[in-house]
């Protein structure tokens, strides 16, 4: 998971012309890739949840699903928090 943020992060700026909160749910599959994005929660600006789709598009692929993680694909809700 840290990897995971780590990557998203290269491709995010937090810091914006307004303030809000978008939570992006989405997809992992077991060799990495990001697949179903959609916002659960919209900040109510559409630039602010372009910008959090946007960084998980960008980012593309993660390493492969641990060995040990039992499923095909992992689903995250994750929450992208804007500042002024």
């Amino acid at each position: 998971l840290a990897t995971m943020f780590q990557l998203i992060n290269r491709n995010w700026n937090s810091r914006q012309q307004v303030a809000g909160r978008t939570v992006i749910r989405f997809t992992v599959e077991r060799d990495g890739r990001i697949s179903a994005l959609q916002v659960r929660q919209s900040s109510g600006y559409f630039a602010l949840d372009q910008s959090a789709q946007r960084a998980l598009v960008l980012t593309r692929q993660f390493p492969p699903l641990p060995a040990e993680y039992a499923d095909d694909q992992f689903t995250i809700d994750l929450t992208f928090n804007f500042v002024r």
